[in-house]
C-alpha cells in the first residue's frame, strides 16, 4: 500500500505544476542609508533603496527576519521593528520597543511569539506580533546581544558591558525556558571575553562567538551541549569575530571586521572543530566585514562596510559582488514555507520528496529544513506531506512557517 502511494504521488507531482512558485531573493538592509535592498538570485539584478526603514532618522536597522510574505526589522536607535509586506513593498506596521532600551536582536518562537533583546535595559521582551505589542518583560543579564532559539529554549548572548566604564565583566548564555517565561540558568564562559551571538549546529550543539575585547583578548568560539547546559570545547580563531552563519555543509562562517584594508571572514567545521580560516589566514572580502548569512547552497553573503555583499562559496572563492545601498549589514532571504526541496517552488513534488525522505532514506529536505515542517507541529514526517497533497488539491491551508529550530 505504501509503495503505491508512494507512486501515485510521483505521478501526480509529475503533473502538478506550482502551486506556490517564485524567484529567490536576498533582502538587504543598509544600516547607514537606512534602507532596504534586495537582490534577485536567478538574474543577480539589485534593485537598492526601495523603502525607507525606520520611522525617523538615524534609526540604526540592525537585523532583519522573513517569515513568509512579511518582513520584520529591528531598528536599535529608534527602538522599534517595522512590518514589511514584501508583495507590495511597503510597510504595514510597527511594534514600539522601550525608549532608548537599544534592541538589538530578535528570534521568533512560534507565528504568535517574538523574543527581542534589549541591550541598555538588559532584559528580554517578549512581542506577541498579532497584537504588536510587549507581553511580558524579564530581566536577563547585563546587555544581552544575540538570541538563538531552539526547541522549548531561548539561549541569549550576555556580554556584561559597561556602558560606564566601557568594560566587560564575566560573559555567560542565558538559558530561558519559552514554556515557562523564566530564566532557568546561566553558562559562564570562563575564560573568554564579549559572547555576542549564538546559533545551532545540525548536531544540536550550540556555537557561541566571544568576540574578545578588542586588543589583548581576542575571538574564541564556545561550543555548548544544550542537553548538560555547559561548554565543553573551545575553537580559537584570534582577531574579532562576531556575527557567525552555519551552513549547510557544517561550515561555519563569522564575519570578523578588518577595517584597516580588506574585510575578515573566518571560518571552521561545525563538527569536526577543524579551522580553515583564522586570523591568521582570513578569507579577503571588500573593506569592513559587518556581518554574514548562509544560504542553502552552501554559500554565505558577507555584508561589508565597502557597500557591497561578496557571496563566497564554502572554501571562500568569490562567486558575485552586489553594490548596495550605504553600509549592508545583514541579509534574509525569501525561503518558501512547503518548499521541502528547496526548488522555490510548493507542491506535490515536495510531499513525494518528503516521503522518500521518510520512508526510503532518501536525501533530507534542503536547508533551512524549517520549511519542510508544512503543519509547522515541530517535526518533518509523512504528516507534513499529507498536509501539502491536502493544500495542493483539496484546498486545504498553505504551508505554515515551521520554527527556525526544526532538525
Amino acid at each position: 500500500m505504501l509503495r503505491k502511494s508512494i507512486l501515485l504521488l510521483a505521478l501526480i507531482g509529475l503533473l502538478a505544476g506550482g502551486i506556490n512558485a517564485a524567484d529567490p531573493y536576498a533582502y538587504v538592509i543598509n544600516t547607514s542609508g537606512e534602507t532596504l535592498s534586495k537582490i534577485n538570485l536567478t538574474t543577480n539584478m539589485v534593485t537598492n533603496n526601495m523603502l525607507t526603514l525606520g520611522s525617523d532618522i538615524l534609526s540604526s536597522p540592525n537585523q532583519i527576519i522573513i517569515r513568509d510574505s512579511l518582513a520584520y526589522v529591528l531598528l536599535s536607535v529608534t527602538d522599534e521593528i517595522q512590518i514589511i509586506n514584501l508583495k507590495t513593498e511597503s510597510t504595514v506596521g510597527w511594534i514600539d520597543l522601550p525608549n532608548g532600551s537599544n534592541p538589538f536582536w530578535m528570534a521568533f518562537y512560534n507565528d504568535q511569539y517574538l523574543y527581542v533583546t534589549l541591550m541598555v535595559d538588559d532584559a528580554l521582551v517578549k512581542v506577541d506580533v498579532t497584537i504588536k505589542m510587549i507581553v511580558q518583560t524579564t530581566p536577563i543579564g547585563k546587555s544581552p546581544e544575540g538570541i538563538l532559539i531552539y526547541k522549548d529554549r531561548a539561549y541569549v548572548a550576555i556580554t556584561a558591558y559597561d556602558f560606564s566604564t566601557y568594560t566587560w565583566g564575566q560573559g555567560k548564555v542565558a538559558v530561558y525556558d519559552l514554556s515557562a517565561d523564566t530564566v532557568l540558568s546561566s553558562i559562564e564562559i570562563l575564560t573568554s571575553t564579549n559572547p555576542q551571538f549564538v546559533d545551532v549546529d545540525a548536531n544540536g550543539i550550540i556555537h557561541c562567538v566571544c568576540t574578545g575585547n578588542y586588543s589583548s583578548v581576542r575571538g574564541t568560539v564556545f561550543l555548548i551541549d544544550p542537553e548538560i547546559e555547559a561548554a565543553f570545547n573551545i575553537v580559537s580563531l584570534g582577531g574579532d569575530p562576531s556575527l557567525l552563519a552555519i551552513g549547510a555543509d557544517n561550515k561555519v562562517f563569522l564575519s570578523a571586521g578588518g577595517w584597516a584594508a580588506d574585510g575578515e571572514i573566518f571560518s571552521y567545521d561545525a563538527f569536526t572543530y577543524e579551522v580553515y580560516h583564522d586570523s591568521a589566514n582570513p578569507i579577503y572580502v571588500d573593506s569592513g566585514a559587518m556581518g554574514i548569512v548562509a544560504f542553502q547552497d552552501t554559500t554565505a553573503f558577507a555584508c561589508t562596510f565597502g557597500d557591497r555583499i561578496i557571496r563566497i562559496n564554502s572554501n571562500g572563492d568569490k562567486i558575485n559582488t552586489y553594490t548596495m545601498g550605504d553600509g549592508p549589514i545583514h541579509v534574509a532571504f525569501d525561503y518558501v514555507p512547503g518548499d521541502a526541496n528547496g526548488d522555490w517552488e510548493v507542491n506535490v513534488g515536495d510531499a513525494v520528496y518528503l516521503v522518500n525522505f521518510t520512508f526510503k532514506g532518501g536525501a533530507a529536505p534542503a536547508f533551512p529544513r524549517w520549511r519542510a515542517n508544512a503543519n509547522g507541529d515541530v517535526s518533518i514526517n509523512v504528516g507534513d506531506a499529507v498536509y501539502l497533497v491536502n493544500y495542493a488539491f483539496k484546498g486545504g491551508p498553505a504551508p505554515i512557517i515551521g520554527p527556525l529550530w526544526v532538525n
